[in-house]
């Protein structure tokens, strides 16, 4: 179960127990199933019914759509993607520690952004070209992260970890193995860690433009695409674009 819907459960859960609290504890209302009013008795039952009405149905709703469903085309931006791979960690699966990774390199990428921004801006105006050029190259960027990660959640979701999981205890307990079927989940496995592995690198080399950014007191707009991490930049992009 993800995390996201351990936390649904116990604030579903948690809510209809304090409402029951403040409604029959003497410390509160302190109203009560078979004394008072008539207004009080009949409010007495409908709370107890409608917590039961509640709990039954939002855990059921809550624990039946715990499947995920990792749809690509539902991805629209950096935030997104982090969204569904939270949404996708379910704690032990094979691919938990790299969407904890994927998670970290998008909010690292958003941090290097907005630091080469404000330091482009104590050098430049935002409609300065040389301004423009680098927050071009920065839009690049973010469109190679974006794919790569899109690309991984459809990954994610082809792969049946369910039959996975299967074909590795029946190599554990020395069956057949239906070894073909192992090579292609490897395959699925082996592009989600170099498509993390390419995230990385990105953000390596972000780091070497910050460093270069602040060691120019100027930087014309021609001088940009000469700069070392502008051209491994320029390099990996055009590789990426290629990696799906």
């Amino acid at each position: 179960m993800s995390p996201k819907k351990k936390r649904q459960l116990i604030i579903l859960n948690l809510t209809i127990i304090i409402i029951n609290i403040v409604m029959f504890s003497n410390m509160f209302l302190g109203l009560s199933l078979f004394k008072g009013t008539l207004t009080t008795l009949i409010v007495s039952w409908l709370t107890v019914f409608s917590s039961a009405v509640i709990f039954i149905r939002g855990n059921l709703n809550i624990l039946k759509n715990d499947e995920i469903h990792l749809l690509a085309r539902d991805v629209k931006t950096l935030d997104d993607c982090i969204s569904v791979f939270e949404e996708a960690i379910h704690n032990g699966d094979v691919f938990d520690d790299v969407l904890k990774k994927n998670i970290e390199q998008v909010k690292r990428f958003m941090r290097k952004d907005n630091t080469i921004k404000d330091m482009l801006l104590q050098k430049f105006s935002e409609d300065e070209m040389t301004y423009q050029k680098f927050k071009d190259v920065l839009n690049d960027v973010e469109k190679v992260i974006y794919m790569n990660m899109r690309s991984i959640i459809n990954k994610i979701s082809a792969f049946d970890m369910e039959e996975y999981e299967g074909i590795l205890k029946n190599r554990i307990d020395k069956k057949m193995l239906p070894q073909e079927k192992l090579d292609i989940y490897n395959k699925y496995i082996q592009f989600v860690n170099e498509a993390t592995n390419i995230n990385e690198d990105i953000l390596l080399k972000l780091d070497k433009m910050i460093l270069e950014i602040s060691q120019y007191n100027t930087i014309e707009g021609g001088d940009i695409k000469k700069m070392p991490a502008i051209i491994e930049l320029d390099e990996l992009i055009k590789n990426a674009k290629y990696y799906k």
